[in-house]
């Protein structure tokens, strides 16, 4: 699964910092204080379609994708983008390598691959383009769910693969890096496994009380106010609020209230004073123009205004 890590250059007629005007103010240990805890550190994603910014080429002049605002916010640190659309918060755990379930090969080897399919004792199903690099038992390979069906191709083709535990080797590349979690949409009706799996994600972190920002969920026209995905959506927000604090991003009031629908981003089409969005606003859900045409996505300007509170609160816990 790839892994992007580009180096962004600086944005056009941005200053060097030869050219930035005038002194540093205060003291060097109030700017110590005040700087990034460690800007070198590189910052994991984790989640399914939203994640990935599925509709974001959508209402913008260009496509706007949250992982490629990071990354040009974050350098010199690296981003892993690990959102992986139509998975579940189980997905995540497997991908993290938190859940090592035994794979047992089900069918003979491929002549050319090797490639087996696999069924894992978790009795998890697979979802989504889902594509895991790791071992199955001591043989490295990946794990492939994008046909429907678990399948396991090894490295190397003549290589035996035998029952044995798959672990994920994205565990390593996430073990010293920071994440950001939008996990669990794609089954909120279980809140109970939504908030455990995002808890056991938070815990797995290097320093789980300052490492991990949990991205809160926004309602589509399928999870009105009253809806069981709305009420839902609403108590798993409520619960990871008051769990996580200033490490939860609560999207849904970002993009239902007032302040949010007027930040500096998406300020310009004036949400406000459009009929549709006090219509959507009455029945607690995001504003059309900020939707995909599939109703289940942010557009462009939905992601813009996602990516830009993401840096914020980022700014604030001096990840940046």
């Amino acid at each position: 699964m790839p892994a992007p890590s580009l180096a962004a250059p600086a944005a056009p007629g941005a200053p060097s910092p030869a050219e930035l005007p005038g002194p540093l103010t205060g003291s060097e240990a109030s700017r110590r204080l005040l700087s990034s805890e460690d800007p070198s550190r590189p910052i994991t994603l984790w989640g399914s379609s939203s994640m990935s910014s599925e509709g974001g080429d959508e209402a913008t002049p260009v496509p706007i994708r949250i992982h490629e605002h990071l990354i040009l916010a974050a350098a010199p640190a690296t981003v892993h983008a690990y959102g992986v659309g139509a998975t579940t918060s189980a997905h995540t755990l497997l991908m993290r390598g938190l859940d090592r379930p035994v794979a047992t090969p089900s069918s003979t080897p491929e002549t050319d691959t090797g490639t087996v399919t696999i069924t894992l004792d978790s009795g998890l199903s697979p979802a989504g383009p889902l594509r895991i690099p790791g071992t199955l038992g001591e043989v490295p390979g990946h794990l492939d769910g994008s046909s429907g069906s678990w399948r396991f191709t090894p490295e190397d083709g003549q290589q035996k693969v035998t029952a044995g535990p798959f672990v994920s080797a994205l565990a390593e590349t996430a073990a010293s890096s920071r994440q950001v979690l939008w996990m669990g949409k794609n089954n909120i009706l279980d809140t109970t496994a939504v908030l455990a799996d995002t808890q056991r994600m938070w815990d797995a972190a290097e320093a789980p009380e300052t490492d991990t920002l949990v991205l809160g969920h926004w309602p589509t026209e399928f999870d009105a106010a009253g809806s069981p995905t709305g009420q839902a959506l609403s108590t798993v927000n409520a619960e990871q609020r008051d769990r996580y604090g200033d490490h939860f991003l609560d999207l849904q009031e970002l993009l239902t209230g007032q302040a949010g629908l007027t930040c500096a981003p998406i300020a310009p089409l004036r949400l406000l004073e459009q009929g549709s969005t006090q219509d959507a606003l009455d029945r607690g859900v995001v504003p059309p123009l900020l939707v995909a045409t599939d109703a289940i996505h942010l557009n462009g300007w939905g992601n813009l205004a996602v990516s830009w509170a993401i840096i914020q609160r980022m700014r604030e816990l001096r990840w940046l």
